[in-house]
């Protein structure tokens, strides 16, 4: 049985209408470390973002989600202005006041309440009726749901692309771990040599020479490094066969294979080992630029 593995990468839309008005919904959907949501929608609509949120979350575990709502047509409702009649009473009975105890002269005109602040207020409050919210959250969700079918059809093609580079990591691995032995004694044979050359004016103990050599030449083993780089790629294999967001655990593991090449490098003895330990590095590289986008 295929296991689905998901790309971060997505994007959906979805078109809907209601009485008059046209709603649209767009989503795009990129890699991000956690779940993130941004949202772009009609003031009117604010007060659903909490239950939108939450819809989403039912469909991502992560990645940066921004969410475009539009409505098009007719308006939730017009905007109203209603009088302050507490603030305009209190302003009245304030110059009223003044005028008694000052003995000031003078009318109030309607431009000097005019600019009385606070005095006139827009009233921009609107209710989205449940039938226009269901047709928006309805719509939401086909959006959500094209979204998700693209990040289920670039994760497949991730998964491909990953698993190839883990058959070229294990080919390579084993190619190493083949040639671990010649590779030592050619590192053995080649040091003994330049010690021999370097101490033949030197009265030394030849066998005691031989024994500190080969504890050198162990330190140049690369069969711990091999093995380990062999069971990251189980691991991976493993986590491609799940259904679940591996994203964060198959970074982790290319972060350690990439290790492990880097150890195999400082090793290399030759321009054989060399060239394998480039190679391999070059392969892992690929597959930590692709498992940067699986969720």
């Amino acid at each position: 049985m295929i296991k689905v593995i998901k790309s971060m990468t997505g994007y959906g839309q979805a078109v809907d209408t209601y009485h008059d008005r046209q709603v649209s919904v767009e989503i795009k959907t990129v890699n991000h470390r956690f779940l993130d949501f941004s949202f772009k929608l009609p003031r009117e609509l604010t007060a659903l973002e909490d239950q939108m949120k939450t819809q989403c979350r039912s469909w991502f575990n992560r990645g940066r989600i921004d969410i475009w709502i539009q409505m098009n047509g007719e308006p939730l409702s017009e905007p109203t202005i209603n009088v302050n009649w507490p603030l305009l009473n209190q302003y009245l009975a304030k110059v009223h006041e003044i005028k008694d105890e000052t003995g000031i002269p003078g009318d109030i005109t309607i431009n000097h309440l005019l600019q009385l602040e606070g005095l006139l207020e827009k009233d921009e409050s609107n209710q989205v009726d449940e039938a226009l919210e269901q047709v928006i959250r309805s719509t939401l969700e086909k959006a959500l749901a094209n979204a998700y079918q693209m990040r289920i059809d670039e994760g497949e093609t991730l998964r491909q692309d990953v698993l190839q580079y883990n058959e070229e990591i294990k080919k390579l691995a084993n190619e190493l771990n083949d040639n671990r032995e010649t590779l030592k004694q050619h590192y053995y044979d080649r040091v003994l040599v330049r010690l021999q050359d370097t101490l033949k004016e030197v009265d030394i103990d030849h066998q005691r020479l031989v024994q500190e050599v080969a504890m050198l030449a162990d330190k140049g083993d690369i069969t711990e490094e091999v093995t380990r780089l062999l069971s990251h790629t189980e691991q991976i294999d493993e986590l491609l066969s799940s259904n679940q967001a591996v994203g964060r655990q198959l970074d982790f593991l290319s972060q350690e294979l990439h290790r492990e090449a880097n150890t195999i490098g400082s090793k290399a003895n030759d321009i054989a080992l060399s060239k394998q330990a480039i190679a391999l590095k070059s392969v892992i590289e690929k597959i930590k630029e692709q498992v940067q986008n699986i969720e």
